[in-house]
């Protein structure tokens, strides 16, 4: 069975003398240049690190940035991975790319006889997989029947002190319990140790306690449900706010606040809609769909353990499998056969942990997300389009009317790329744009 691995591909390699250069900033003499032109370039610069950070100045060795290959690694442990905020990621889609040989990941730890139980479970969510695609459902909805357990390829690059907190929080924080997860861990912290030998495990002493979530106990069956949004807090006046932000920074001089909005959607710099915040409670969409969500950087996001949404066992059902009574049977036979190898694993004393790779794509949770007016003005932008998801456009179009039903005059404005100028689509462009932003309102509600 292939390993799960973490490599550093690419980390620039000058990376630690201008990071030394950096710590020599704020008390030597000279311009950028010369400060950088005296930094050595040796051990010297390495000891001068290690004092830095021992002193809490951290911000120094964000000028050492990576990047990482993960190859075949689960789709339980890229959830996790893609929650690391200020990195970038490319992840090989779901959507396009059939996934049928792409194998999984079996935790470390298993009985023969859960071993046993455990691939021939996945194989037969495999078969499942294959068998509704050929029964002509698109691999965006087949892929509701993946386990969480499916090997995932991906790229990730980010600066050296969020590469240190992700590695303890793998080693000792949330990923801990995760053999996977930890194994990764293990792997980065090897590799950046070359570089920076010791500087991991002096952080590793000053990571505070993280408190985990409660894991579910039982492992129940469900059922198809549609998805929902609920506004669960909000600017008590969105107009008055943006008149008094737009009359501080003088750019808008205008009487009201609609007109207000519709200038800040389309300027450079709209920093005015980051002092509005709005939070959401997202109610049962698909693991699948959670990433759209955990994919945007400048939100602060609230995701339930995966393991809750094979326990709870409620699922989302894609109209392409509904219009076809054959792969209907099997998608549903699929989540029941899941749960009830689930509940089997556990009887024989499988952890919750190592059950969360039982998870399939389809299955369902909740998650509470907040963001502000500028981040919505983005999400709209990409989720709202007829190009993305169905799924995830279905519950952005129920946000926008939530909003939208609350303030109509600033909200009105908000919505796909197309509603404010041409589409970035290019040729992969739907060719209909919003004439009317609601002339399809019954259809796009979640």
């Amino acid at each position: 069975m292939k390993q799960s691995r973490a490599i550093i591909i690419n980390g620039n390699p000058d990376g630690m003398r201008v990071a030394a250069a950096s710590a020599r900033m704020s008390t030597q003499q000279g311009t950028a240049r010369e400060v950088y032109e005296r930094s050595p370039g040796d051990e010297r610069d390495l000891k001068l690190l290690y004092k830095v950070l021992a002193s809490g100045h951290k911000s120094v060795i964000e000028h050492q940035t990576l990047s990482i290959a993960f190859n075949d690694v689960s789709v339980l442990s890229e959830q996790f991975l893609i929650e690391c905020r200020l990195a970038s990621f490319t992840v090989k889609s779901r959507r396009y790319v059939d996934f049928g040989a792409a194998g999984w990941v079996c935790p470390e730890g298993l009985t023969e006889a859960q071993r046993a139980l455990y691939d021939r479970t996945m194989a037969a969510r495999f078969e499942d997989y294959r068998a509704l695609m050929e029964l002509g459902v698109p691999k965006e909805d087949a892929r509701f029947v993946l386990p969480y357990c499916l090997r995932s390829n991906f790229y990730m690059t980010l600066n050296a002190r969020e590469l240190i907190a992700l590695v303890c929080a793998m080693l000792y924080g949330r990923g801990k319990g995760f053999a996977e997860i930890e194994d990764l861990g293990r792997q980065l912290k090897a590799q950046f140790d070359a570089m920076y030998p010791g500087v991991i495990d002096a952080e590793s002493k000053r990571c505070p306690r993280y408190a985990p979530a409660p894991l579910p106990e039982s492992i129940r069956l469900g059922g198809d449900r549609a998805g929902d949004a609920e506004l669960i807090d909000a600017p008590e006046d969105t107009e008055g706010f943006l008149d008094a932000v737009c009359a501080f920074t003088g750019r808008f001089p205008m009487s009201d606040a609609g007109a207000h909005g519709h200038a800040l959607l389309t300027d450079a710099r709209p920093r005015e809609l980051e002092l509005l915040h709005y939070t959401f409670r997202v109610k049962r969409v698909s693991l699948a769909c959670v990433t759209h969500f955990t994919r945007h950087r400048m939100v602060s996001l609230l995701v339930p353990p995966v393991s809750l949404a094979l326990a709870e066992g409620d699922y989302v059902l894609p109209e392409t499998v509904k219009a076809i009574p054959e792969a209907e049977a099997i998608y549903r036979r699929a989540f029941e056969a899941q749960g009830l190898a689930a509940r089997q694993a556990q009887e024989m004393g499988m952890s919750m942990e190592n059950l969360s790779y039982f998870a399939l794509s389809g299955h369902q949770l909740d998650l509470m997300i907040s963001m502000n007016m500028r981040e919505l003005v983005h999400f709209f932008r990409l989720r709202a389009c007829r190009r993305a998801q169905w799924e995830i456009q279905g519950v952005a179009w129920r946000m926008l009317k939530l909003l939208t039903d609350r303030e109509p005059n600033v909200f009105k404005y908000l919505g796909p790329s197309c509603v404010y100028g041409p589409c970035p689509e290019g040729r992969m462009s739907c060719g209909r744009p919003y004439k009317n932003l609601w002339e399809e309102e019954g259809k796009n509600e979640a």
